[in-house]
């Protein structure tokens, strides 16, 4: 078995409180965000049943790199998303997948530390 270390930059370090808040780094939000190519941006939906193909279709089309996975952090409760959101982006040949935050955010650092190009939509 090869063993490699993984180096993961502060900025990638995520954690998701039990209190409603999502730690990125040294910065806190209270409200949904989207992580994409190494960015932080707030997003509009406040709940996760406001989120359609077309949002991660628009991402995607307008992005200069790709995601190979895109994950989506539900809040403390797994919640499932509309399975033609999976269709859609499984046309572009990227995979998806729904979790609670915590689990999401563990996610997202282990792939990170992979090398691999993952969003990520979290609520808190």
């Amino acid at each position: 078995m090869k063993i490699t270390e993984n180096h993961i930059d502060e900025a990638t370090s995520f954690f998701s409180s039990s209190q409603g808040i999502l730690h990125i780094g040294e910065q806190t939000y209270s409200e949904p965000i989207c992580w994409q190519d190494g960015k932080v941006s707030i997003i509009p939906q406040t709940t996760i049943e406001e989120l359609n193909e077309q949002i991660f279709i628009s991402a995607i089309e307008t992005a200069e790199n790709r995601p190979e996975v895109i994950i989506i952090g539900t809040g403390a409760k797994q919640k499932f998303l509309h399975p033609k959101i999976a269709a859609a982006l499984s046309a572009y040949g990227i995979g998806f997948e729904c979790m609670n935050t915590a689990s999401a955010c563990r996610t997202l650092v282990l792939l990170q530390g992979e090398g691999r190009n993952t969003w990520a939509w979290l609520w808190p």
